[in-house]
């Protein structure tokens, strides 16, 4: 399973954030997110930083997507400059497993009008 890497996102401190991803299997086909799937997702300065951001996330099972969101109160106290995120599911009725799917990089930029 290989891990997508996203370099491209940008939040504004202050205002809400959301990001959309759509998650497939190797073989092109839909992961197929079910009740079971949970999701966590977390942004640090740097991947090993103490203090942590945490998304909310959201599955959605019609189309195998992850929206992960946070709201303009924490997203104004995010450390600005490039830092570091990824999108883990758990899964499984009986036996849990983890596994990343998403990983990369956002630019934290601070917003002069608030």
């Amino acid at each position: 399973m290989a891990v997508y890497e996203i370099n491209s996102l940008t939040i504004q401190k202050g205002t809400d954030f959301d990001a959309s991803f759509n998650i497939f299997n190797e073989d092109g086909s839909p992961l197929g997110i079910n009740s079971s799937f949970v999701g966590t997702s977390k942004l640090r300065k740097y991947p090993g930083a103490v203090k942590e951001f945490p998304f909310q996330v959201d599955l959605s099972e019609e189309d195998s997507s992850v929206i992960i969101s946070m709201a303009s109160t924490m997203t104004s106290e995010l450390p600005s400059g490039r830092c570091y995120f990824d999108i883990l599911l758990t899964s499984g009725f009986v036996e849990l497993t983890t596994k990343k799917y998403i990983t990369g990089s956002i630019i934290v930029q601070d917003t002069s009008s608030l």
